[in-house]
C-alpha cells in the first residue's frame, strides 16, 4: 500500500512538473534541518537493510532560498536511492560549502551505474537496465522528479558512478539568500 501511494505521489508530482502548476513556497530554509528531516524520513529502510549511514554536515552552512518540502523530497530521494541500491557497505551524506557553492553529496557503496546508462538515469520512467528494474523495483521516477525540482531550486543533480563501485550524486547551488 504504501509503495503504491508512492507511485501515485510521484506520477502527480511529475505530472504537476511538466504543467507548470507545481506551487513553490520559497522562504529562507535552514539546509541542516532539511537533511536532518529527510534522515528521519528515511531512518527506517537504514535499519531494515542495517546499512549504516555516515553524516558530515558543517554547521557554517548559510540559510538557503527554497521550498522546503521540495528540497526535502530531493534529500529523501537520494537516500531512499542509495538504500535501495545497496546491499552492505555504507551509505554516506556530507553538506559543505566550496567556493560559494553548497554541495549535498549523497554516496553509496552499492551497485553503481554503468557509463552506458547514465546519462539515461535522470530520465522519467528510466532505469540502468530491465534487469536492475526486475531485481531492485521502482519505476525510475524518483531521480527524474529529484533532477526535475533540483532544477527548479536553481540547484544542479550530477552523478559519478563506476559499476560495482557505488554512486555519488552531487547536489550543488549558490548560496542564494543574503
Amino acid at each position: 500500500g504504501e509503495r503504491l501511494t508512492n507511485l501515485i505521489n510521484d506520477v502527480l508530482d511529475l505530472a504537476k512538473i511538466e504543467s507548470g502548476r507545481m506551487e513553490w513556497h520559497l522562504r529562507p530554509v535552514f539546509l541542516q534541518d532539511v537533511i536532518s528531516r529527510a534522515i528521519a524520513s528515511t531512518s527506517a529502510l537504514f535499519e531494515e537493510k542495517k546499512l549504516k549511514l555516515k553524516t558530515n554536515i558543517s554547521p557554517d552552512l548559510p540559510l538557503v532560498s527554497a521550498d522546503e518540502d521540495k528540497l526535502i523530497q530531493v534529500v529523501i530521494n537520494l537516500l531512499s536511492n542509495a538504500v535501495k541500491f545497496t546491499d552492505k557497505g555504507k551509505v554516506r551524506i556530507e553538506a559543505y560549502l566550496d567556493n560559494g557553492q553548497i554541495m549535498v553529496e549523497v554516496q553509496d557503496t552499492g551497485i553503481g551505474i554503468a557509463a552506458e546508462h547514465q546519462n539515461h538515469i535522470f530520465e522519467r520512467f528510466s532505469q540502468a537496465d530491465q534487469a536492475i528494474s526486475q531485481n531492485y523495483g521502482g519505476l525510475g521516477l524518483g531521480l527524474a522528479i529529484a533532477k526535475e525540482n533540483a532544477s527548479l531550486l536553481n540547484a544542479k543533480l550530477t552523478l559519478k558512478s563506476n559499476l560495482g563501485e557505488g554512486t555519488l550524486f552531487l547536489l550543488s547551488f549558490k548560496d542564494n539568500f543574503k
